[in-house]
Order: C-alpha cells, then sequence, then structure tokens
C-alpha cells in the first residue's frame, strides 16, 4: 500500500511539473508570436514627429501664423524644459522614474491592491516609459495583448535610451488636452509663454492635465 501510493504521488508531481512546463513553454511561444506583432522599436530615432508649420515676418524673429492639423506641436530639447517642469510631471506620473527600469512593480502591486478594494480598475500602474511606448507605437485601447506589447516595448526603450532622453521624448509628445501635444504647445496653449519660462505654478498646472486633460482643462466643464 505505501509503495502504490509513493508512487502515486511521484506520478502526481511528474504531472504537475510538465503541466507547469507547458505552461511556461506556452507563454514563452505566446510572447514571441507578440513580439513578432509589435512595431520596429528601432523606428524611434527615426521618427518624423509632426510639429505646427511657423509663418514668421520678414525679420524671423516675429510668428505671423502658427499652421496645424489634429496636433500642435513644437519640438523642444531637454534643456529649455525647466527642471520644475519636469519634476511636477515625475511627481505625479512616475515617482519612482529614474530608479525602476521600464515597470514599477511597488505601483502595480498597490494598483491590484487599490482596484480589488473599489472593485473597479479606477487605477494604473504605467510608468513614463510605458506611456511613451503605448502614445507612440499603440493605441489606447485597454486590452490584455496591448499591456504585453506596452511592456515589451517600454523594456525595449529603457535598454536603448538614457532617462533623460525617454523623458524629453515624452514630454514632447503626450497631449495636454485639446489640439496641445507636448510641453511647448501646451505652455503656449494655456499660458501664451514658451515651456522655458514656466513659473512652479504653470508647471504644476501643466503636469495634473496628464491625468485627464479634458477633465482637468481649465477650459473645459469642470472648472470646480
Amino acid at each position: 500500500m505505501r509503495k502504490a501510493k509513493r508512487k502515486k504521488i511521484i506520478w502526481s508531481f511528474a504531472i504537475l511539473i510538465c503541466l507547469f512546463l507547458l505552461a511556461g513553454a506556452s507563454a514563452l511561444a505566446y510572447l514571441a508570436s507578440l513580439a513578432a506583432t509589435i512595431p520596429d522599436p528601432t523606428e524611434l530615432g527615426n521618427r518624423q514627429i509632426n510639429q505646427s508649420t511657423k509663418i514668421y515676418d520678414r525679420t524671423g524673429s516675429v510668428l505671423l501664423y502658427e499652421v496645424y492639423g489634429k496636433e500642435k506641436r513644437t519640438i523642444v530639447p531637454l534643456e529649455d524644459i525647466p527642471e520644475i517642469a519636469r519634476q511636477a510631471t515625475i511627481a505625479i506620473e512616475d515617482q519612482s522614474f529614474y530608479e525602476h527600469s521600464a515597470l514599477d512593480f511597488e505601483a502595480v502591486l498597490r494598483a491590484v491592491k487599490n482596484n480589488i478594494l473599489k472593485g473597479s480598475f479606477a487605477e494604473g500602474a504605467s510608468t513614463i516609459t510605458q506611456q511613451l511606448a503605448k502614445n507612440t507605437f499603440l493605441g489606447p485601447e485597454k486590452t490584455l495583448t496591448r499591456k504585453f506589447k506596452e511592456l515589451l516595448l517600454a523594456l525595449w526603450l529603457e535598454k536603448h535610451y538614457s532617462k533623460d532622453q525617454i523623458i524629453e521624448l515624452y514630454l514632447n509628445q503626450i497631449p495636454y488636452g485639446g489640439n496641445a501635444y507636448g510641453i511647448e504647445a501646451a505652455s503656449q496653449t494655456y499660458f501664451n509663454k514658451s515651456s522655458k519660462d514656466l513659473k512652479i505654478e504653470e508647471a504644476a498646472v501643466l503636469a495634473s492635465l496628464l491625468r485627464a486633460p479634458s477633465y482637468y482643462s481649465p477650459w473645459g466643464a469642470h472648472l470646480n
């Protein structure tokens, strides 16, 4: 009896190990097939970002017209974005940006806990790098497949770009509400000034818009 019972236990463990191995192999195969469908992240360095067309007077110093379609945007280098604007954005969007690599595990666990307690998916845990990957290569749809693609792209970006390069790309591409894309267009739209001249309270306002641009817009329906 003992021998038969021991044999049964051994077979049970063997079956469990096989199932785990099969599940792992299936997961790896799925991730490999998913990786083959994501956009080529090397395109980021060569990607032409849409910018507004600016028409100046004959002196080249007075802006007469700014022509744009769906996206009003002016690219600015990181050194022209005030430190306070960068810090405000990181404080609201991804406090551990300079410490983690693509994925913030503490934020993920916190979001899972809060979503379970609230019984909804009200809180996310995407890092700035993940948001950059989503806004640049993917769409806004909330699916598990898109989330996997986002994470794979974010890991690649963290491997090939410095943190300063990532925050510069992020601040030049994200939407701030309406047609304003990127911090320079947002600063001109809401405060009629260049982003390099932002004051701390103005930087805080722009950083707060990123959570819900339409909802928090000073021109929107939720003024309170």
